[in-house]
């Protein structure tokens, strides 16, 4: 940069100045808190959608195990039946 390209400075009332950075502070916390919401409301979605998943694989194993399972005890109840 040359003698005539100085960057402009500001000359601002120090009372002025704090206020604003107070200002500031406050629209950055306001700003992390939507950001905190937003991915608490996400992290609960995507907690349901593995709760759904999980679910339905339970559901899915139980409908092809149970009448396995049951066909089993009524062979064993049988075999107890016949050995007394």
């Amino acid at each position: 940069m040359s003698e005539d390209e100085k960057l402009p400075q500001v000359i601002m009332d120090p009372a002025d100045y704090e206020a604003l950075k107070k200002r500031l502070d406050e629209l950055e916390k306001k700003v992390e808190n939507t950001n905190a919401e937003l991915f608490q409301l996400a992290g609960k979605k995507v907690g349901r959608d593995i709760g759904i998943l999980y679910g339905l694989v339970i559901g899915i194993i139980l409908s092809y195990i149970l009448p396995a399972l049951i066909k089993i005890i009524q062979i064993l109840s049988l075999k107890v039946l016949v050995q007394q």
